[in-house]
This record gives structure tokens, C-alpha cells and sequence, in this order.
């Protein structure tokens, strides 16, 4: 909701659109991102620096845990901000005992982990993948936001290529190669595909 106000309010500012006309887009736009359902109304790319910036992060996020959405998704951004707290808390008060609380309930440390172990094997998985695109001569922005969008499962991703006006059809086959894996890893929220090249999990 506040990325949808905070896109509103821009597209009213900066573009003069009707404020109806700027929440409809806006929401609309930011609910199909975060459920990753890759409709668009209109091209976000084109609406300015802000709220392209917004929609990279968006891209990322997701929708709530035990939904079909991909992306890092909401709990684990909210794990990660208490953890953040906490962690800033303890430098103001060193000898402080901070317990981690989701919903009121604890947070044991093994969900900490594997919040922590997800999310940097995710951003991981975009750097390489992006990495790859830009070694197929694509640029940055169309690399970068490429992986994002196929690891996260979102559909659009930015640029005039592969934008909301746009397509993959233009890349080349080894692009869409990577980008297919990179949606099998996000999908199947990719720890459980890279587990399968350990040579322990094939011992018995």
C-alpha cells in the first residue's frame, strides 16, 4: 500500500496524472509485481528514476509465504528487518538480551539461518545469471533486471527489451537458456535444486 501511495503521489506530481488515473496504475501495477502475475497496465519504466528504483525492489519481494508467488517474499524481508533491530539495538545497549519475535511468537536461530542462507544464495543466483546475460553483449539494465524477474518468477522485467511494452523474443537462445534455469531455481526456491548437485545427497 505505501509503495502504491508513494507511486501515486509521484505519478500526480511529476507526470500531472489524474490522482484516480495514479492510483489505479499505480496499484495495479504494484499488486500485479508482488504477486508476480506479469500484467501491466502501463510501461513503469517510463514513469522516472523513483519509481523504477521502487519496482527493482519490488520485483524482489514477492508475495506472502505459502502463496504460488515467487520472489524472496514478505516474511523473510520482515525476519531480516527485526533481525536488523536487534542487531542495532545491540550496539547501543552491548550487554542488552534481545529476544527475535515474529508475530509475538519466537524466532528460533535456525530460521534465521535459513532466512539468511536463502536470501544470500538469491541475490547470488541474480548476480551470476546477470553476469552471464552481459557476457551475451545484453545490457546492463535488461541483464540485471532479467535475472531478477526469472528468479523471482515475476513476467516484466525493465528496459525497452524486456519491459512491460516488451518481450524476451529478442534475446538470444543462450540468454533464454539461462534466464529458463534461473525460473526453475526461483520457483522451486533454489536451494532445493542446488542440494541435488551436492554429491552427499546422492549417498546413502
Amino acid at each position: 500500500m505505501a509503495a502504491s501511495l508513494a507511486i501515486a503521489a509521484w505519478l500526480v506530481l511529476h507526470d500531472h496524472y489524474h490522482v484516480m488515473d495514479a492510483l489505479r496504475v499505480s496499484m495495479f501495477n504494484v499488486v500485479s509485481v508482488l504477486t508476480t502475475t506479469g500484467f501491466g497496465l502501463e510501461d513503469f519504466t517510463a514513469w522516472g528514476t523513483l519509481t523504477t528504483v521502487l519496482f527493482a525492489f519490488l520485483l524482489m519481494m514477492g508475495a506472502c509465504s505459502g502463496s504460488t508467488a515467487g520472489g524472496i517474499k514478505v516474511f523473510r524481508f520482515q525476519i531480516a528487518n527485526t533481525l536488523l533491530k536487534i542487531q542495532m539495538m545491540k550496539l547501543i545497549h552491548p550487554s542488552g538480551v534481545f529476544v527475535q519475535r515474529y508475530n509475538k511468537r519466537t524466532v528460533n536461530d535456525e530460521i534465521i539461518r535459513s532466512v539468511v542462507a536463502f536470501s544470500l544464495t538469491f541475490f547470488a543466483t541474480i548476480l551470476i545469471i546477470a553476469a552471464g546475460l552481459s557476457a551475451l553483449d545484453l545490457d546492463a539494465v535488461t541483464s540485471l533486471s532479467g535475472a531478477i524477474t526469472a528468479v523471482a518468477n515475476v513476467g516484466p522485467g525493465m528496459g525497452s527489451i524486456i519491459g512491460p511494452t516488451g518481450n524476451f523474443a529478442p534475446l538470444p537462445d543462450a540468454a533464454k537458456w539461462m534466464l529458463s534455469f534461473g525460473m526453475l531455481l526461483g520457483r522451486l526456491e533454489i536451494l532445493t535444486i542446488l542440494v541435488l548437485f551436492l554429491p552427499a545427497f546422492w549417498k546413502r
